[in-house]
């Protein structure tokens, strides 16, 4: 039985991370929380049965020996910092999406990993999505030919305020490397990382970043991704997250906006294939158990490997420079 600490009881470390967590106790699974730590007392008010911390450093120093991984769940630009600090502590690390907040700071944690012999996951959840598994797999067998182009979107309702830092560029990189960077991700993923990129981008909450974009990734043979995404849009009834994927024999289409979800594979005669038995989303129970897994068995983090991560954010990174210039293109 593996043990973990979570670093950071947030939003998302107390409902997606714990909430994964608590289904594999419940299955008698291979991992179970024994620590948690954050900085706000307040946020620990309640909690039984754990080993509590409001320091980082102390929690890393306490918990040596008794802890198989740290789940680092702290603001993005924190991400290298605790990271390399639980690597160099002896701990592995299974750290939230964005991998960091530029390239520089992911090669950090990169050459950590290495020097340390500590494994290191990014936890971008849409590799563990069944529906995002499925388009991967069709564009890699060929079975509806090549692909011709592909759009994303994901909009949703108002920047998170909560946390001031998310509207401070300088700290979260904005909606392109907070939220957009699942689109990204995914499409570096399916696609792999394409020869250029242009941006158009704008401000309206955040300082010193961007709310929305909309950006095309230029492939070979002038195959073309374009992914659309903005946290500006007040009411947001369905919270948009859409894919679709045009190929030379059809194309497959998957909608998870709440109350309209679809997912349909069409081929080019017209036949018609449901699958929205696909889109239950159990992203973070995956990647939990996937890494544990690799934990468990010794084997590297193929799925999400460090090496490919750092890709998506090369990614974003390219995007702000070209929307910095007005929509120029800017090459990889």
């Amino acid at each position: 039985m593996l043990k973990v600490g979570l670093i950071g009881f947030g939003s998302i470390a107390k409902g997606a991370h714990m909430g994964a967590y608590r289904r594999i106790k419940s299955e008698n699974g291979p991992v179970v929380v024994e620590a948690i730590c954050d900085i706000n007392p307040a946020r620990l008010e309640g909690l039984e049965g754990y080993r509590l911390y409001t320091s980082v450093e102390e929690m890393l120093e306490k918990e040596q020996g008794k802890l198989d991984y740290v789940d680092i769940c702290v603001p993005t630009y924190l991400h290298a910092e605790l990271s390399i600090k639980a690597m160099e502590a002896g701990f592995n690390v299974l750290c939230e999406k964005p991998m960091a907040r530029n390239v520089e700071q992911c090669q950090q944690m990169i050459d950590a990993s290495k020097r340390t012999g500590k494994l290191l996951m990014t936890a971008f959840c849409n590799r563990f999505f069944g529906a995002a598994q499925y388009i991967r797999d069709l564009i890699k067998s060929g079975e509806l030919g090549a692909v011709r182009n592909a759009e994303f979107s994901r909009i949703q309702d108002s920047a998170p305020t909560a946390n001031p830092w998310f509207l401070d560029g300088e700290l979260s990189g904005g909606a392109a490397l907070d939220l957009h960077i699942h689109d990204v991700d995914m499409i570096n993923w399916m696609f792999g990382i394409p020869k250029s990129v242009n941006t158009v981008g704008k401000s309206s909450l955040t300082k010193g970043g961007y709310d929305s974009l909309s950006t095309n990734f230029l492939y070979d043979d002038n195959v073309f991704v374009h992914a659309y995404c903005d946290w500006t849009t007040l009411k947001c009834k369905y919270n948009v997250r859409t894919i679709a994927v045009y190929f030379e024999k059809g194309y497959v289409f998957v909608d998870r906006s709440a109350g309209r979800e679809a997912f349909v594979k069409v081929t080019n005669d017209g036949e018609v294939t449901d699958m929205t038995d696909k889109l239950k989303f159990e992203a973070y129970y995956g990647e939990v158990m996937y890494y544990t897994d690799c934990l468990i068995n010794g084997k590297p983090v193929s799925e999400c490997l460090p090496e490919n991560t750092i890709h998506s954010v090369r990614m974003v990174q390219a995007e702000i420079e070209s929307a910095d210039k007005g929509g120029q293109v800017v090459n990889l």
